[in-house]
């Protein structure tokens, strides 16, 4: 299972929650009008220029400020929407603390300030923490404290190796102990050789957990001191069940060089409009560089096909790219042209 199992749930899309209340200025100066005339109902207010009319609009006004406000606290104290201290505050409520990324030294001139992680990366964590209440049994926990052992782990994946009973022939049944049972693995898991190197025994085992990685680094390749990072961390005998083995390793990138050439209408500024396609276009592979993520055809036409764009020519890739769960994919080159006009 993958961290974007966890993570699938764009909270950010969710819609508005009934703690932020919507708000109407001409609701509330009726409210407060029809109160007024409750109080005094032989009061005569006939005329827009009344002084309590005036006094009702300003009342009115600024119930819509002090409600706007009390909208703006609900909504950044909301995992989805907080950002900077109270994301911050919401993780210490969880026991989960902003990484350091680069850390202060006041030593040089000018001083350095740290550097702390992303509010993304770290809104991620603190969405985990419940999963890391518990030991790196569950999938979920494993996620958690992956993230936790190294600052550039972007994604994992998380799985086991699968078996079952065999089916003996009553010969062979009958040379063994009769609780033995004889186990076959039906899954590896992507154990190999390379993953299991220096590790005994050489094969899949039943309590082995397998971590694939991607890295926020260069293309995504987790390096070995990333490795070491978190399997120091998920080693800990307060994480780790003793029942657990527990192999790591890198992502498989699958790398792409993308080629198109966007065809303008007549009178566009071509080059803008390039801009623009290569700006949307690094934001949607960025969101895309995770475990499992395709990256389609027409996920690409449709980031290329900017306001502006008559058609476009995409030569490469050509045909979609499919990622599994222990892959990811990531393009290394991007080259984006202007066709020439037909008038």
């Amino acid at each position: 299972m993958s961290l974007t199992n966890f993570s699938a749930i764009d909270l950010s899309r969710l819609p508005a929650p009934n703690l932020i209340e919507p708000l109407s200025y001409e609701k509330i100066r009726a409210e407060i009008l029809e109160d007024f005339k409750t109080r005094f109902p032989d009061a005569e207010l006939n005329l827009v220029s009344d002084p309590v009319i005036k006094l009702v609009e300003s009342f009115a006004y600024r119930e819509l400020l002090l409600r706007q406000r009390i909208n703006e606290s609900a909504h950044g104290v909301l995992l989805a929407n907080a950002t900077s201290s109270e994301l911050d505050y919401l993780g210490n409520r969880f026991g989960v603390q902003r990484a350091i990324l680069i850390p202060a030294d006041d030593s040089i001139i000018p001083p350095q300030e740290a550097v702390y992680e992303s509010d993304e990366r770290f809104r991620e964590r603190i969405a985990l923490a419940l999963e890391g209440f518990s030991t790196a049994g569950p999938a979920g926990a494993y996620a958690f404290h992956a993230l936790k052992g190294s600052q550039y782990v972007k994604d994992v994946f998380v799985d086991a190796p699968q078996f079952a009973y065999a089916d003996l022939p009553e010969q062979v049944t009958n040379l063994l102990p009769p609780s033995a049972k004889l186990l076959v693995c039906t899954e590896n898991a992507g154990i190999t050789s390379d993953v299991l190197a220096g590790i005994q025994p050489s094969e899949p085992m039943p309590g082995d957990v397998v971590l694939t990685l991607l890295s926020s680094q260069s293309n995504g390749h987790a390096s070995q001191e990333v490795i070491d990072d978190v399997k120091a961390q998920l080693n800990k005998d307060s994480v780790r069940p003793l029942t657990d083995r527990v192999l790591i390793k890198s992502a498989d990138i699958i790398e792409f060089d993308l080629d198109a050439t966007l065809h303008i209408y007549p009178g566009m500024d071509g080059e803008a409009i390039v801009l623009e396609a290569k700006n949307s276009l690094v934001t949607w592979l960025k969101q895309h560089h995770k475990l499992g993520h395709d990256i389609s055809l027409s996920g690409l036409y449709a980031v290329l096909h900017q306001a502006g764009v008559q058609r476009v020519e995409l030569r490469s890739p050509q045909w979609d790219i499919t990622a599994h769960a222990h892959q990811a994919v990531f393009c290394k080159g991007m080259n984006i042209e202007v066709g020439e006009e037909h008038v």
